[in-house]
């Protein structure tokens, strides 16, 4: 019990804790270097309000703060390092096991599927939920050392924005997981689950940049991309504005835990599925 949880712990954390670490690190030098940089985002806000950055930069953030400076940074390089986590776990989880031609000898031992398939994404989680918790902790330890001062609620609207983030990320995952099993293809998988993740990130980036130009057409565009939901400057800007979670945060963390559910349902049922288990591997 538990066999395939500890082994992939054991065997790809320190990949998958690579991103985390050097976000955090990032935290750390962005919180240390405010002192130097506060006095001139002020001179920077026309800049920084100009359609080509709004569609790069978390919604709603005040860049005047350190908090917001701090969103503008990480949460942009998290975009683009879970990126590429999210599609090598994607790949690794089955596609990997097909290729090297393990996955029969791994299913050959009394472990059901579902339980190989769980198993494994337990234990990304384990590893990738500290992605929110080093970060914030490194951001408090950073700023009472440099002695800057968090606005009010500042370093919970932090936390809760990387929580949001983080559930984003795992729920896109799971999208890949499920074109993985589908597939059972190393290079379909990385074909459709780039063009999946990618494509949800340039529909959320030029949506951005017609927004002024065509409300509706952004509109439609950033809704139909993952990362416009539980946006980490808009659950940072909200947190601080009325102390808590809006109704629609809420409900926006309740749905992407309903799709995130779902997809690993769907992800277990097909890979369990007998007709799956006459295929053969290499």
């Amino acid at each position: 019990m538990l066999s395939i949880y500890f082994k992939q712990i054991r065997k790809n954390w320190v990949i998958w804790m690579l991103p985390i670490l050097v976000l955090a690190a990032f935290s750390l030098l962005m919180v240390i270097l405010w002192p130097s940089f506060k006095d001139y985002m002020a001179d920077f806000g026309d800049l920084l309000n100009q359609p080509f950055y709004q569609a790069l930069l978390p919604e709603g953030a005040d860049f005047s703060s350190v908090e917001g400076f701090l969103a503008m940074e990480i949460f942009t390089m998290a975009d683009i390092f879970f990126m590429a986590l999210i599609l090598l776990f994607g790949i690794q989880i089955v596609n990997r096991e097909v290729d090297s031609g393990s996955l029969d000898f791994m299913l050959s031992f009394p472990v059901p599927r579902w339980q190989f398939i769980l198993e494994k994404v337990f234990a990304f989680i384990t590893v990738t939920i500290s992605f929110p918790v080093f970060s914030t902790g490194i951001t408090i330890i950073g700023a009472a050392l440099v002695g800057v001062e968090l606005q009010p609620r500042g370093a919970e609207a932090f936390f809760l924005a990387l929580v949001g983030k983080w559930f984003l990320y795992f729920t896109m995952t799971c999208v890949v997981i499920l074109i993985s099993v589908i597939t059972m293809d190393t290079g379909k998988t990385l074909s459709f689950g780039g063009l999946f993740v990618g494509g949800s990130y340039l529909l959320k980036t030029v949506g951005g940049l017609v927004k002024a130009s065509d409300p509706v057409l952004s509109d439609y565009l950033r809704g139909a991309s993952f990362y416009s939901y539980l946006d980490g400057g808009k659950i940072m800007n909200e947190v601080i504005e009325t102390g808590g979670l809006t109704s629609s945060l809420i409900f926006e963390f309740l749905g992407m835990a309903i799709i995130a559910i779902t997809l690993i349902v769907l992800t277990v049922l097909i890979f369990d599925n007998p007709i799956r288990q006459k295929r053969e591997f290499k």
